[in-house]
């Protein structure tokens, strides 16, 4: 399965690195109302009757608390080795689970949820081609939403469905790139209207290089950049909001509790901040001392609200100590770095 490793491949061709100045849309994500296109995502339905109970046994998170409609959590997909499948989103209705999974996971995620499915009263269907996501960001997010029935700002990971102009949506709560956002999920023949209809409302468009500087100043990895298939989703810090060491078992759960219980992985997800002006390419390895291969960096940006090139990377556990100095492999020659705390940026509000 095909994974990216650019926000221009993540994003796809619907959404332009910028429509004006990267550092004006920055602004606006931050302080304004920001729209932009993310329906690269892929959305699969889940319904049935033993729809929770079955995601229940597939997924690493505590599916159940999803029986009360507009409810939404993260969670993993994984390999029976404690791996990566794919991370995702899950938001309920009052008769199905709809599954938003990172770019191209949709079709294996399809598979896999239908491949265990036996008795059950279960039908998994992929919907991405017939559905959009648009996601709207930034401090006044929920203020250019009140014709959608917004009238203050709704919790992290809460929901609601809707209808709009004869067709139905679900919106929800996701921030997405640290700052307060929520996630539009239309059919696609509504997509346009949606688009001008929210711009109209106060939000201004964006490409993805705003929205990836931002994501990456919160610590936010994607899957397909930050993560992949050999990553085991406690490395990459989603033990907390995409587990639960409480529920029974899923496939991967075996290895996932044995690390749990050492306390540790042998490698994290941490921030570096470059003192250098040169961005490092995806991969580039990280060296500490004698040790050539303590780690490697897997998304880089110059920082619009510190002025200084950032990355998030992974080191082995020995080196993840806040001010930790580490030197970043790359072209003309290597440079040095410094383990930071994520985020870099907190959000302007909650």
């Amino acid at each position: 399965m095909t994974l990216v490793v650019s926000p221009r491949d993540w994003f796809g061709s619907n959404t332009p690195a910028s429509y004006t100045e990267v550092e004006a849309e920055y602004r606006v994500l931050r302080e304004g109302a920001a729209v932009l296109d993310m329906s690269t995502l892929g959305m699969i339905r889940v319904r049935g009757d033993d729809r929770l109970t079955y995601l229940q046994g597939q997924l690493s998170q505590d599916v159940l608390p999803l029986q009360e409609a507009g409810r939404a959590t993260l969670s993993c997909l994984l390999k029976p080795t404690g791996q990566m499948l794919s991370d995702m989103v899950l938001f309920s209705t009052e008769d199905a689970i709809w599954i938003i999974t990172p770019p191209h996971r949709h079709p294996l995620v399809h598979r896999r949820l239908e491949q265990f499915v036996i008795l059950e009263d279960v039908e998994v269907e992929d919907v991405s081609g017939s559905h959009a996501l648009l996601h709207v960001t930034g401090a006044r997010s929920a203020a250019c939403l009140t014709s959608w029935g917004i009238t203050q700002p709704l919790p992290l990971w809460q929901g609601k469905t809707l209808q709009w102009q004869g067709q139905t949506l679900h919106l929800l709560r996701t921030d997405r790139c640290g700052e307060p956002g929520y996630d539009l999920l239309a059919p696609v023949e509504s997509t346009e209207q949606l688009w001008e209809a929210l711009q109209e409302a106060g939000a201004q468009p964006i490409g993805y290089e705003a929205f990836h500087i931002r994501r990456v100043e919160a610590g936010i990895p994607l899957f397909g950049i930050d993560m992949d298939e050999n990553t085991i989703p406690l490395e990459a810090g989603l033990g907390e909001r995409a587990i639960s060491f409480t529920k029974g078992c899923y496939t991967g759960q075996e290895v996932i509790h044995r690390i749990y219980s050492r306390g540790h992985t042998n490698r994290s997800l941490v921030g570096l901040r470059l003192f250098g002006e040169t961005l490092p390419p995806h991969r580039a390895p990280i060296s500490v001392g004698e040790r050539r291969d303590a780690g490697w960096v897997t998304s880089a940006v110059r920082s619009l609200s510190l002025g200084v090139v950032i990355a998030l990377g992974y080191l082995r556990n020995e080196y993840v100590a806040p001010g930790t100095k580490v030197m970043v492999q790359q072209d003309p020659s290597p440079v040095e770095a410094q383990v930071t705390p994520l985020p870099f940026v907190e959000p302007r509000c909650a």
